[in-house]
């Protein structure tokens, strides 16, 4: 069984001998997924502004159509550019616990069966969202026994639909509240992420967690 303490470990010394590349890499998949983030909040506040401001109900309603549209073109970018990336990006976090990684694994999501990374992916977090609306806690639960599926993409070019989400749901059974008190045990990270306005996040605690989770994941499948 694995243990904290040893994925901690593992997970600092990767950081550590790939530090520069594993920086730049959490640091532009961050700015890929905030990128998205903000568009969408941009998108919704804008509506929010114009629901205000505007009296016809006819330009209510048309500009509401706009900003459906607008969030739908967020939505397709996560689908169709960030979720692939995100596969890429564990590429490379698998690679670099072995001193193997490079910048350019980034791109693998794109590059090697980029439509069945869109397709998985995209149904793991619809099944997440539909979980989470129904029932807050189940959905949570939902998030971690799909965890590894962006790994198990990563990791095995030729895995369907299928077997990705029981892959990873044999992968997490027994261990989700364990993967909880992991994450958990980065939060006085976070607190100090907080104080220097991100800064520690970017330059060290980001990488840490990610290469401490690619550590988990290589231990369940050990297991």
């Amino acid at each position: 069984m694995w243990n904290r303490k040893e994925l901690k470990e593992k997970g600092k010394a990767a950081v550590k001998r790939n530090y520069w590349k594993s920086v730049l890499v959490s640091a532009i998949f961050a700015a890929a997924v905030g990128g998205a983030g903000l568009c969408s909040n941009s998108a919704a506040d804008t509506q929010s502004n114009a629901d205000a401001a505007l009296e016809s109900a006819g330009a209510v309603i048309g500009f509401s159509v706009i900003m459906v549209l607008a969030l739908a073109a967020v939505a397709l970018i996560y689908v169709l550019l960030v979720n692939p990336f995100a596969v890429g990006v564990n590429k490379f976090r698998l690679n670099a616990l072995q001193d193997r990684g490079n910048v350019s694994d980034m791109g693998t999501g794109f590059d090697v069966n980029y439509k069945r990374n869109v397709k998985v992916m995209f149904f793991r977090d619809l099944y997440t969202i539909l979980w989470t609306i129904l029932f807050i806690i189940p959905g949570i639960v939902k998030a971690y026994e799909y965890r590894m599926i962006p790994y198990l993409l990563a990791d095995n070019p030729d895995m369907d639909k299928a077997e990705a989400f029981k892959r990873s749901k044999e992968m997490m059974k027994g261990n989700k509240w364990r993967s909880f008190v992991l994450d958990l045990s980065f939060i006085l990270w976070g607190i100090l992420g907080a104080i220097t306005f991100g800064i520690v996040n970017v330059l060290w605690v980001d990488p840490y967690k990610q290469l401490t989770d690619a550590a988990l994941y290589n231990a369940l499948k050990a297991e």
